[in-house]
Parts: C-alpha cells; sequence; structure tokens
C-alpha cells in the first residue's frame, strides 16, 4: 500500500515511522470461540469498531487452515494469529490475499494447534487519539490436510516446478558439488504468480550460506563457488507470506574464471569478461565491476604521443534472463589513488545503442607517467544485471552520440569516489 502526496510518494514503512508519535493504545473487542460455533462453510462476519476483533479456533493436527480475511467495506484488513497457550505471534499479513485482503496459512503440527486470530485495520496503525476506524469484514476459515515436502535431487541444467503455499515446508532440493564447482541458480516466479522468489542454499549441517531475494526484478539467483565436495540444500520459497508457483534452474555447468584482481588493456587491444548481478556471489569471487590499468606498452604509446584512444565496452549478445541477461554497459575512467577512486569521465549509451563509447584524449597527460600508471577503467553494469561483455581500446577519438566534444568544454575535475577499488 502506497500513499501519495501531491508529487510525494511515501511507502507504507515510511508511512508507520512518520505517524509513530500519534499511536495510541487500542482495546480489544470481546473474543469470540469458534470451536463453539457451527458452520458449514465455514465462513464468519466481523467488524472492527477502534479495536481488533478476535477469534479462538483450533487447527486440526496434520492440517493446514487458510485464514482470508476479506473486506466487505471500507475496511483494509490486518491479521495477526498467535498462539492461544504462549501468545508467541505465529504469522501476520496485511495485502496477502486478493487486492487488500489478507491471508495466511497456518499448521496445525502433529497434536494440533490452539490459536487466537486477531483482525484490526490498517488505519490503527496512524490513527490519532480521539479519531474512530473500522469497517466491516468475512473471515473465512479452509482447513485442508498437509501434504509434506519432498526432497529433490538436482544436477547442471535441472528444471523444476512447484508451488509456494504459505506456511507448509519450503520445497528442498539436494545438490551435489565438488570442490571448485560453480553453481548458479534461478528461483524464478511466472507472470501473475503472486510469488516474490527467495533462495537459500545451505550446506550439510542446515547453515545458510547464501541467499538472495531480488536479484532481477523479484526473481532469485544465487553464484557460489564452492570451496569443500558435498551435498548442498536449495531452498525454494516465498518472501514474507507471499505465494504461488515458481521455476527452479540451476544453470548449465560453465567454467568461467572469475576476474580478480586488476586487469590490463593495451591500444588496439581486447578483452572480454563477465558480471554478475549486484554482489550475489556471496564469496566475492565475481565483482560488480573489473578494472583495467593501460599496459606498458600503451603508456609507452602515448608517452610518444599517440593518446587520443576510445574505449568501447560491448555487451555480449544472448544472456539468459533468469540468470542476469545482457547487460547495460557502463564505463568510468579514472585514477587510483590513496584516497579512492577519482572519476575523469564515464559513459552509458556513448555508442547510440546501450553499448558504451567513450573518447579520451590522454595525451593530455603523456608528460605525466604517475598518473598513466594510475589510469584505470571501470567496466560495471548499469543497474547491476549480470553478463557478459567485451572490452575494447580503439586508437581514435571517435565520435559519441549526442556528445559534441567541442560545445562541452573541458573536462570536469576529477571526482573521488571511497568506494574499494577491487
Amino acid at each position: 500500500m502506497r500513499f501519495d502526496f501531491g508529487h510525494y510518494r511515501l511507502g507504507k514503512t515510511a508511512l508507520l515511522l512518520g505517524a509513530a508519535a500519534l499511536l495510541v493504545p487500542v482495546t480489544a473487542s470481546a473474543q469470540r470461540n469458534l470451536d463453539e460455533e457451527s458452520s458449514n462453510v465455514r465462513m464468519y462476519q466481523g467488524t472492527v469498531d477502534s479495536a481488533p476483533a478476535e477469534f479462538r479456533v483450533s487447527v486440526p493436527a496434520n492440517s493446514v487452515m487458510q485464514i482470508d480475511v476479506m473486506t466487505t467495506s471500507e475496511l483494509d484488513p490486518m491479521v495477526t494469529v498467535t498462539d492461544a497457550r504462549t501468545g508467541e505471534v505465529i504469522a501476520e499479513d496485511d495485502d496477502g490475499g486478493d487486492d487488500l485482503n489478507s491471508r495466511v496459512r497456518i499448521r496445525g503440527e502433529e497434536r494440533g494447534r490452539a490459536i487466537v486470530i486477531s483482525v484490526n485495520s490498517y488505519d490503527s496503525t496512524w490513527v490519532e487519539e480521539g479519531e474512530s476506524y473500522g469497517g466491516s469484514f468475512d473471515l473465512r476459515l479452509a482447513t485442508s490436510a498437509f501434504v509434506p515436502h519432498r526432497t529433490r535431487a538436482v544436477t547442471w541444467g535441472a528444471r523444476e516446478t512447484g508451488t509456494v503455499s504459505g506456511s507448509d515446508e519450503p520445497d528442498t532440493y539436494t545438490f551435489r558439488a565438488a570442490a571448485g564447482d560453480r553453481l548458479e541458480v534461478a528461483l524464478v516466479s511466472p507472470d501473475n504468480s503472486g510469488l516474490d522468489p527467495y533462495l537459500e542454499l545451505q550446506d550439510a549441517s542446515g547453515e545458510v550460506i547464501a541467499f538472495n531475494d531480488d536479484s532481477n526484478g523479484l526473481n532469485s539467483y544465487i553464484s557460489h563457488r564452492f570451496a569443500e565436495a558435498g551435498t548442498y540444500t536449495i531452498v525454494a520459497k516465498g518472501y514474507g507470506s507471499s505465494t504461488g508457483d515458481y521455476v527452479l534452474r540451476v544453470r548449465e555447468r560453465r567454467d568461467v574464471a572469475p576476474l580478480t584482481g586488476l586487469q590490463s588493456i593495451g591500444i588496439g587491444g581486447e578483452a572480454s569478461g563477465e558480471l554478475v548481478p549486484g554482489y550475489v556471489d556471496d564469496d566475492y569471487t565475481q565483482p560488480m565491476f573489473v578494472e583495467y590499468a593501460l599496459s606498458e606498452a600503451a603508456r609507452a604509446a602515448i608517452r610518444a604521443g599517440n593518446g587520443a584512444v576510445t574505449v568501447h565496452v560491448d555487451a555480449d549478445e544472448g544472456g539468459d534472463p533468469d540468470f542476469g541477461g545482457n547487460i547495460d554497459p557502463f564505463v568510468r575512467v579514472g585514477l587510483d589513488t590513496p584516497l579512492g577512486f577519482a572519476m575523469i569521465a564515464e559513459d552509458d549509451d556513448g555508442s547510440g545503442t546501450l553499448n558504451s563509447l567513450l573518447p579520451l584524449d590522454l595525451g593530455l597527460i603523456a608528460d605525466r607517467p604517475d598518473l598513466l600508471d594510475l589510469l584505470r577503467i571501470r567496466v560495471q553494469s548499469l543497474g547491476g544485471n549480470g553478463g557478459a561483455y567485451t572490452l575494447r581500446l580503439a586508437e581514435g577519438l571517435e565520435e559519441r552520440a549526442g556528445y559534441d566534444l567541442e560545445s562541452n568544454g573541458p573536462p570536469p575535475p576529477p571526482m573521488i569516489m571511497t568506494s574499494p577499488t577491487s
């Protein structure tokens, strides 16, 4: 839920924080014990009247109860489910159902479980003292047998489908890896599924060694290089209370050596590499950017008067969108200083396409061998997508689309960026 005030958009969290000083306590209305009532359809009516409406019910053993709170008024319902014995919050939801309605799923465990369902209005979180809120709603309880999840083994190139159904145990997949193997796994929500995928990778002891929520849109992606051989577990679930269908994909085995440390390129030279989406590679073997220094031959050529060059960064076509797809190349040129990366120039779409093209007259610093030694070309992806690229350092000053070298005047002074340089 979002609120718009003119040109300012406030998310729900921001609104809650802004109104924290205005919160007032509420008193729950009389609790109804639904185990003492009967209904063929398990549908009940209730009203929030400036206080939460509470219901007590038992979830049978080895079953799952889906609880839907559906507004029949202007009410924006919120539901909180607690353990009737301990008071512990088991689940809560605002808009997990259709539209503004709420939905949670509660397991009855092996012996059954008594729970308390508390229905309130989202307005209660920011109402001022003396103001009233509320509205009517339908409470629907649907109970079904609990079906334990089944663990499946997957390997390179696997494609599995499944459904995340709320409080049921998440689907798990085992993967046998050798030391040094690099696993790439994606959890994708089909169109209109409603699922916000969430991936975990666990070792043999069950410890989470990698996780990801939103790598590519709402989809999840993990890239991990195994230090030790063993059987690992991939966990497919939804973020928060989201539910829906999913596709889990394990990429074919690829022997892509990570580019670590400073690379080198010469004038007329070409270099290839690959970026992963953001820092989804938990052990940081694949960085968000790759840096190149000028080769010794390139520095010598510039000192000899051949300093006019053009930097090209082209995305390799044919990337798989589930694993990052094609990058939108972005290049920065600067100096590696003790204070950090001092940017001199940058380009996004200078080629007239998504590829980068950046002309530079390095002859301006031909008499400064110390600066030539510190010069760095940083290749990264705009927006954080992953994929392969090709870097070229061509002779001559090529024309950059939408850029006039004469009318734009001299370049601005370097801007210091204190982010890590490797």
